[in-house]
């Protein structure tokens, strides 16, 4: 694998982005991107695509170079909007998205998303490659990749193999489409919550010596849900046999909800979960 070259950082992303605490840095995140985009060729990746080449790697390493052709466009999840999705029953079809966003990266916070090997997964790469109507995506635990690539006309049918070693086969397959249902989610919820999405992010000028001329300019991250906060409902003081126990979820789901003139036109809705403080 070819070293990065000097000031590949400033050179492959849009912006440099201050670290965040409980994620991993922007710069470490761009690394994995660097280490394939300034190793690989584009055409010798497609042309082992194109012949169905069973080694999941070439998934891998397309995601990986189209995300730096794209300067590494990235947004932070908020940790409790994670978990509000992940506590949600979000049925859709890939092919009912409307991809404004098809290329880019999703920093996860640490240690929510654990791989099979319980490490955790810092980020999701992805790819939606317009003009042959494939998505690609992959995420790294620092040791294994874990991806998939389907065609999203027909709804989600997958071409999906796994690059992960010495873990069992079935566990991957399952953490996949785990992994899959959160990415989903994610570019689901920039579609249908725009409000929980940043739209400018301000420069912030970090001073790295003593020297004036060792000041840098970094920029602060864009967010999906920054203060996005769990909702919860306390039970306890209902009376009557229907007050739950116990504490529990009231899960999340999608709406179809008619809105306009004679509300003929639809549009997707998401009933947030709640968290249910339970007599106990």
């Amino acid at each position: 694998m070819s070293k990065r070259p000097k000031g590949w950082y400033e050179a492959l992303v849009i912006r440099p982005v201050m670290s965040v605490d409980g994620y991993e840095s922007h710069e470490k995140v761009c690394g994995y991107v660097a280490d394939i985009y300034f190793s690989v060729k584009e055409n010798e990746i497609r042309q082992k695509l194109a012949t169905g080449s069973p080694n999941s790697i070439y998934t891998s390493l397309y995601t990986l170079y189209k995300v730096g052709e794209a300067k590494c466009p990235a947004y932070w999840v908020g940790k409790d909007l994670l978990t509000a999705l992940m506590q949600s029953d979000l049925t859709l079809e890939a092919d009912s998205l409307h991809w404004a966003m098809k290329t880019g990266i999703f920093i996860l916070p640490k240690n929510v998303v654990l791989s099979p090997e319980k490490r955790s997964i810092g980020a999701i790469f992805w790819h939606y490659d317009q003009g042959d109507d494939y998505l690609y995506w992959t995420a790294i635990d620092g040791s294994s990749f874990f991806c998939r690539r389907f065609k999203v006309s027909d709804n989600m049918r997958q071409l999906t193999y796994a690059d992960a070693q010495d873990v069992d086969p079935q566990a991957v397959v399952e953490f996949n489409s785990y992994l899959q249902s959160i990415f989903l989610r994610l570019i689901l919820i920039m579609e249908c919550r725009p409000e929980l999405v940043d739209t400018e992010s301000q420069v912030i000028r970090v001073n790295l010596g003593f020297a004036k001329n060792k000041a840098k300019d970094f920029y602060e991250p864009l967010w999906i849900g920054k203060n996005y906060r769990v909702k919860s409902e306390d039970t306890s003081e209902r009376g009557g046999t229907h007050a739950s126990p116990r504490v529990h979820w009231r899960r999340g789901y999608l709406r179809n909800q008619p809105y306009g003139e004679g509300r003929q036109h639809r549009k997707l809705v998401w009933i947030e979960p709640v968290i249910v403080m339970g007599k106990a």
